[in-house]
């Protein structure tokens, strides 16, 4: 499978680096800037096209990672009936479909950052021309730069950009927090850190591998009277179940928003 990717910034980069070592990749990016940017190892691994028409010539699949604003820009060249794929957040799949030359299947999905490592998450939705064959191949696409999750509803990819897109950053800014409670009692920062971190990594990775809920493993580290349970309600009190369910409605809203105006 030869996949072209349009874009290549932070995500579309990360998606060449993961999808190069199965896929045949080419890669167009406009600017100079962020070409010079681009690790040679990279370089190693992919084909960077002379122009948007020569990537199109060598390529059966489309990626499409550019800003909004130039999405319907890249589609509109793309006069054939090719799979095409879009990351471009709140790009809808009717403003994409209206852009492009002939009718296709087209996708839109929504990855996260930590697909640079492989463990990334993908939403996807598809248009009314793709077929099981399509939204296959997208998914097998994605899985390999983490798992993927197909929606039928492509409404539903705005809750997604709240909550998995945006996700990353209220763990950041979770673990930046840990971090400096740790320091405020006496640790260094660098402990602090370490703590921080393997404390959300391991939790984490003892709720992807446990059948069970969020709920019945807090259980687990809470005793009546104990700290773990003085700690909760004090979140609680604080407004942090409240504050996190805002955070995820508020971005949404303004991914909805985003969708309005474009």
């Amino acid at each position: 499978m030869k996949i072209g990717i349009v874009g290549l910034g932070k995500m579309g980069s990360a998606l060449a680096q993961a999808l190069s070592q199965r896929y045949e990749i080419s890669g167009f990016e406009k600017s100079e800037k962020i070409i010079k940017e681009l690790r040679p190892a990279l370089l190693k691994k992919i084909r960077l096209a002379s122009s948007l028409e020569n990537l199109l010539e060598q390529s059966e699949t489309i990626i499409i990672a550019v800003k909004p604003a130039q999405v319907t820009e890249i589609v509109g060249a793309i006069a054939d009936h090719r799979l095409v794929i879009s990351i471009a957040a709140g790009v809808a799949l009717k403003s994409i479909d209206a852009a492009r030359s002939a009718n296709g299947p087209t996708i839109r999905a929504m990855p996260n950052i930590p697909l640079v490592i492989k463990r990334g998450v993908t939403a996807f939705s598809g248009n009314k021309f793709c077929t099981d064959d399509d939204i296959a191949l997208a998914r097998e696409i994605f899985e390999n730069t983490g798992s993927a999750l197909y929606l039928e509803q492509e409404k539903l990819l705005h809750a997604v950009t709240g909550l998995s897109g945006s996700g990353p950053a209220y763990v950041y800014s979770f673990l930046q927090n840990l971090e400096d409670a740790g320091v405020l009692l006496g640790l260094s920062r660098a402990d602090s850190r370490t703590l921080a971190l393997q404390t959300v990594a391991g939790a984490t990775e003892l709720a992807r591998q446990s059948q069970r809920s969020p709920q019945e493993l807090m259980h687990d580290v809470t005793s009546p009277g104990g700290t773990t349970a003085v700690a909760l309600k004090s979140l609680q009190r604080h407004g942090f179940p409240n504050a996190v369910q805002e955070a995820v409605t508020a971005a949404t809203r303004r991914s909805i928003e985003l969708a309005t105006h474009d």
